[in-house]
């Protein structure tokens, strides 16, 4: 188990709920200890915590400026111990978290605009068949012609189906998103009005041939 470099406390070996400061000393875990920046000189930036300091940088999120005891890194990025406890507070996705976030999102519209393809296929299909069909009827080859809407009248129904699992996956995907409050909320609800304008459309259709029937 490692230790605090400035107390010796223990520390939890999970750094990222441990956060960036000793809990029982509250000194930086990734500075050497007993560091003291010199005084600020007239006409330089000054820590924003500790005034008079000199400052090494600003924070790559507040803008403020750090001296070397507040300068903290924290997920490939150098900010202030105030930026990283709000991190910590509202529980901020890692960066992988957020990459996953985006392709779940991402792979949700994707799955909403392919099934809505895929239905358009599948409606040109069973247009083609209705076609077959009607100019079948009026020639001698009326017993192909007909087995040949009927084969493509099944290939459009595949399709169909096809294209509503797409959407269910898509559906799924988004309100995986959602769920988590991940970063990509603004795609993963693009993605779940794609996917459920598209259910809703189909569900309407068939209560409508039922209704007609």
């Amino acid at each position: 188990m490692s230790r605090c470099p400035s107390c010796d406390y223990p520390l939890p070996a999970d750094r990222e709920r441990l956060g960036a400061r000793c809990p029982n000393c509250r000194d930086p875990l990734y500075e050497p200890p007993g560091r003291i920046g010199r005084a600020a000189r007239d006409g330089e930036g000054s820590c924003a915590v500790h005034t008079g300091v000199e400052t090494v940088g600003v924070c790559a999120r507040c803008g403020n400026y750090l001296c070397e005891v507040c300068r903290t890194p924290w997920r490939g990025q150098i900010v202030c111990g105030a930026c990283v406890q709000r991190a910590l507070e509202t529980k901020e996705a890692a960066p992988e978290a957020a990459r996953q976030s985006f392709v779940q999102a991402l792979l949700s519209v994707c799955f909403g605009v392919g099934g809505w393809v895929l239905t358009l296929a599948a409606l040109v299909i069973w247009v083609v068949a209705v076609g077959i069909a009607v100019a079948g009827g009026a020639g001698s080859a009326s017993a192909g012609a007909v087995a040949g809407a009927g084969l493509l009248v099944l290939v459009g129904c595949a399709v169909l189906a096809a294209a509503e699992a797409l959407a269910v996956f898509g559906v799924g995907s988004a309100v995986a998103v959602l769920r988590v409050r991940g970063g990509s909320m603004i795609l993963a609800v693009i993605g779940l009005l794609v996917n459920s304008l598209h259910l809703g459309a189909l569900v309407g259709l068939f209560s409508m041939v039922l209704w007609q029937s």
